[in-house]
């Protein structure tokens, strides 16, 4: 009886140790997050100003590392190195400003370090080090459970004859290169907070991760779901930010959810996500260069990715900033970039470190030795997008039109097409129409604001095809309204409205000269709430004034000015 206790307690145990991983998914441990407060009263200043902090010994063992401190402390060059579990103290590594989740530094790898030391240029105020642990190796009851846990995993995964590790690309990957989908890696423990945008990919940005280059193959997927979990935990976005993740041993890993072959917006190189998709290399390679592995994956990841969205791999694409803190350039600025670049090219960051970035034509010329491979993958067939009149006054609608073909150059009838404006998470449908039999399409669009525009037709045989980008401006509305006739020297009221509503505007006034001209005596800023203003005016001398309400144009609205309005001041009495 005793024994046949012992065996089902043993049968009861392994179900238990295997029940997260009953199938083919790899077994991926449970992420633990916590976090620790510092307080830096106690940090040494050493030579030439920086500060030093004593040994700090974490709450648990982890994974990843990140710093948050008061905004008021500004930027911080920041060092780390961490203590390994066995006593052995990793080099310090630069730690890369954190512009996207506020005052503090990006994490880093640390892979079970127990302790930390920190080095910076400041001496930051409210200082918290944020800690991820993805590989089960928190605690010592953790640790054991992990052990147990993978181990039985091993054992069915051995009798299945399965692969935990099978590099499997992702349904509906139109012949990509082999990637780890997101199943394999975790990403049921980071799930997006919501559903995904899409944009356009006209370039590839390169990116490292700053961390210890001495994981392990084992180590990649854990590490992937630690970045993922900081990424929307800590920074607040919606998933993790790099649309895929290439190690130093080739592995690529699918990252921001969406579809591996879709134009998804990731949050890696602000100012440019809509337009560009975001390969980063595990590792920190400042002055060690990528591995051949490395360098071979990424490469043949964007042959094939450039491809799928119709992209050359080679030569220069003109793109339009989308602005923002971190951004070189500003919103609004044309931009000009290599298809595939780096990060620095984009934003205010070293990354992807000097050795890397000087990989970049090494792999910009094997990504062009393997995109022929991949052309068949180009969109099979092509929309247009038109409108008589680009410029348009409030509040007259747009009338768009366009043509559509499919693989053979013939019209592709009774096809679905979606108006689509450049919004701050990617593209937003406006209008909706079908193309008629000869491929031709029309629709009539009201907007209140200038608009980046494009169509979109989905094809037959799947997949989506996009326009080239069509820019329309819309001026507002101005209405002034003047009295015929004033006294020269006496206040009066002039009245206006502006649609759609804008906060300010300029109210010009011209006097007629000797030479029977008119010529400009004034510039007042009016302010416009809720669409309407009111001023108090005064004109100096008698004469025939002219006045006009007029608005420069900013990022939302084109210039504009109202029809004029003619008085004339008399002298006083």
């Amino acid at each position: 009886m005793r024994r046949l206790v012992l065996v089902l307690l043993a049968a009861v145990l392994v179900v238990w140790l295997a029940a997260p991983a009953l199938s083919s998914r790899p077994f991926v441990p449970r992420a633990v997050e916590f976090e620790q407060a510092l307080d830096t009263r106690a940090w040494s200043q050493g030579a030439g100003g920086s500060w030093r902090s004593p040994v700090v010994r974490a709450p648990k063992r982890f994974d990843l590392v990140g710093l948050q401190w008061r905004a008021s402390t500004g930027e911080a060059e920041t060092r780390i190195r961490v203590r390994e579990a066995g006593g052995r103290w990793q080099r310090w590594t630069l730690m890369a400003d954190d512009h996207a989740g506020g005052a503090g530094a990006e994490p880093v790898w640390a892979g079970g370090a127990d302790a930390y030391q920190l080095r910076m240029d400041v001496r930051p105020r409210d200082l918290r080090a944020r800690f991820v642990n993805a590989t089960g190796s928190a605690t010592a009851r953790e640790r054991l459970k992990t052990a147990l846990r993978r181990g039985a995993h091993g054992v069915l995964a051995a009798l299945a004859g399965s692969s935990a590790r099978a590099q499997t690309p992702a349904p509906g990957s139109r012949a990509a290169p082999p990637i780890i989908p997101r199943a394999q890696w975790g990403a049921d423990q980071c799930p997006p907070r919501d559903a995904p945008a899409y944009g356009q990919v006209h370039t590839g940005f390169v990116h490292h991760t700053v961390n210890a280059n001495s994981y392990s193959p084992q180590d990649s997927a854990a590490i992937v779901l630690s970045i993922c979990r900081y990424h929307r935990n800590d920074n607040g976005w919606r998933d993790i930010g790099y649309n895929f993740v290439v190690d130093r041993y080739g592995q690529i890993f699918e990252g921001r959810a969406g579809g591996i072959d879709q134009p998804v917006i990731g949050a890696q190189a602000q100012g440019y996500n809509g337009v560009s998709t975001g390969v980063a290399n595990l590792g920190t390679f400042s002055q060690e260069p990528q591995t051949a592995a490395g360098v071979q994956a990424t490469a043949e990841l964007l042959a094939w990715k450039m491809s799928l969205h119709a992209a050359p791999v080679t030569g220069r694409v003109q793109v339009t900033s989308a602005g923002g803190p971190s951004d070189r350039f500003g919103a609004g600025s044309a931009v000009t970039f290599e298809r595939i670049a780096a990060h620095r090219d984009a934003d205010k960051t070293a990354c992807p470190g000097d050795a890397l970035f000087a990989q970049l034509p090494q792999i910009r010329a094997l990504a062009a030795e393997i995109a022929p491979q991949y052309a068949f993958l180009a969109p099979a067939g092509a929309v247009s997008l038109q409108t008589a009149d680009p410029t348009l006054d409030y509040p007259q609608p747009a009338q768009l039109s366009g043509h559509a073909t499919g693989a053979d150059g013939g019209a592709l009838a009774l096809a679905p097409v979606s108006v689509q404006a450049t919004g701050t998470r990617g593209f937003v449908t406006l209008g909706r129409t079908i193309t008629g039999a000869d491929g031709t399409w029309a629709v009539e669009l009201k907007t209140q604001y200038s608009r980046s525009l494009r169509a979109v037709v989905r094809l037959p045989a799947g997949g989506l095809v996009a326009s080239p980008p069509l820019d329309l401006q819309v001026a507002p509305r101005l209405a002034l309204r003047t009295p015929k006739r004033v006294t020269a020297r006496r206040s009066f009221t002039v009245r206006g409205s502006m649609r759609p509503r804008r906060p300010r505007a300029t109210l010009v006034i011209a006097r007629r000269g000797s030479d029977a001209k008119m010529h400009t005596v004034a510039r007042i800023p009016v302010r416009v709430k809720r669409g309407r203003f009111s001023t108090r005016v005064r004109l100096r001398r008698p004469a025939l004034h002219r006045m006009r309400l007029t608005f420069s144009g900013d990022g939302r609205n084109g210039a504009a000015r109202s029809a004029d309005q003619y008085l004339r001041a008399a002298r006083p009495r």
